[in-house]
């Protein structure tokens, strides 16, 4: 690494990989005291050109789980790409550290990666990833990243690639038979990391019947996933990483409703400020669980006694072991304290914290799921940036916008950063609806990491 030493900004503290292509190194930033990632590509590599498109793919990324890219230099033998350094374990050591992955893990990381992909997809120009690999996915806390887009290309570029870049076991057939790639590519690359997740190894189409994968000891539904993913040739898959989520999605929902557990799982639902939609969220998702077959209860910690009023309003209300019960949804009052009985009956347990306080910040960061309800209009982000200074490091936290629409969303979650972020669908009744696809899609996705 003597040739960087002229960068004169940076302190190399160890190399973080070495590829056929390029070196990977951890540096810290010396004024600024932040880590960096340094890939270090010789410029008499016969890839060279092709893998310094990365700078130029990640300058235009605005995403919390893709790097982001601060600097680019170069001297007389090397090009340097200077980005931003995402910490955690790839899914190779969290693979070896795991002998067995369970089902519900295995999906939820792959809707993350499909949600990634469909981020590529979406944005002005387009990019194909083509190189999913364990190497190449970062688990943080939870959390799916993904790095080194080395052999991505912009959509509109894809038929000047003149080298075939992948990984035996994980690229697709066509990348090594001159045949275009396209969405379906990296489809098939999802494929492959389902398969290494069950089993540990990658996947090789020519050596690999299809009726290997019988024997891997998961469910069906996610082998039979995993096979179409895994076709040989690309008309076979799924078309897009949209239906291919969807299936996902829903094999995830069947997960969810046929979950038996002795332990309720525990949604902490708390606001930046008042009036945030705490309550009606919390009514909202317990109304999604009863219509599946899911059994939860609704935890009132707010502070405005919401539920004193219930009884008066609703004359014929039944109450059962203090438990009031409304429109098929079970309500405790915050005057009961003592629920230790009531855990064995549900399965979810959602605690409505109502604004985040000194007093309820400690009991909503030991529960499992955790939901803060932030403010993105302009005399809402002060509270927003309050909060988050008060949750500054927890980053098993999803942050749920109301209120808005999605090009407002887009501004706010730029300013997020590494930070989970969704927007809250309207729905005005949360005791009575149904059949709202975008509703379903959303507490879907905030609840499947359980």
């Amino acid at each position: 690494m003597a040739d960087i030493i002229w960068f004169h900004k940076y302190r190399i503290i160890h190399k973080l990989g070495q590829g056929g292509s390029a070196s990977v190194y951890l540096a810290e930033h010396i004024k600024l005291k932040t880590l960096r990632a340094i890939k270090v590509i010789q410029k008499d590599n016969i890839l060279h050109n092709q893998l310094l498109k990365e700078a130029y793919i990640l300058k235009n990324l605005k995403h919390s789980c893709i790097p982001i890219i601060y600097d680019f230099e170069e001297d007389a033998h090397n090009s340097y790409i200077i980005e931003q350094y995402i910490d955690g374990q790839s899914l190779k050591f969290y693979r070896q550290q795991n002998p067995h992955i369970s089902e519900h893990i295995i999906i939820d990381y792959a809707i993350q990666i499909c949600e990634l992909l469909e981020y590529l997809y979406s944005i002005d120009n387009p990019i194909l990833y083509l190189d999913l690999k364990p190497e190449n996915i970062i688990i943080s806390n939870g959390v799916v990243k993904l790095i080194d887009f080395g052999a991505s290309s912009l959509k509109k570029d894809i038929t000047e690639r003149r080298y075939s870049l992948g990984t035996k076991g994980y690229a697709a057939p066509e990348i090594y038979s001159g045949h275009t790639p396209d969405e379906r590519t990296d489809i098939y690359g999802i494929g492959t990391i389902l398969y290494f997740m069950a089993v540990n190894c990658g996947y090789d189409a020519k050596s690999q019947l299809q009726n290997s994968l019988t024997k891997i000891p998961y469910s069906k539904a996610l082998r039979n996933i995993m096979s179409q993913c895994l076709r040989f040739y690309p008309c076979f898959r799924y078309p897009s990483i949209k239906i291919l989520k969807k299936k996902l999605l829903e094999l995830n929902h069947n997960n969810l409703i046929t979950k038996k557990s002795r332990e309720s799982v525990r949604i902490g639902i708390a606001g930046s400020q008042h009036r945030i939609g705490t309550t009606h969220l919390s009514f909202l998702i317990n109304s999604y669980l009863y219509q599946n077959g899911c059994k939860g209860l609704y935890i009132e910690k707010n502070p405005a006694d919401l539920s004193l009023s219930i009884p008066t309003r609703y004359q014929s209300i039944k109450i059962k072991n203090n438990v009031y019960q409304l429109y098929h949804q079970d309500i405790l009052p915050k005057h009961i304290t003592d629920i230790t009985l009531l855990k064995t009956s549900y399965q979810y347990l959602i605690y409505d914290y109502g604004i985040l306080s000194e007093d309820s910040i400690d009991e909503f960061l030991d529960t499992d799921i955790k939901l803060l309800v932030c403010g993105g209009k302009e005399w809402e982000l002060e509270f927003t940036k309050e909060i988050l200074k008060q949750l500054h490091g927890f980053q098993d936290i999803k942050y749920l916008f109301n209120f808005m629409d999605g090009s407002q969303f887009k501004v706010v979650i730029r300013q997020m950063r590494n930070l989970l972020c969704y927007r809250v669908p309207y729905e005005p009744n949360p005791f009575q609806w149904k059949d709202n696809k975008h509703t379903k899609e959303f507490i879907e996705l905030i609840l499947h990491s359980h």
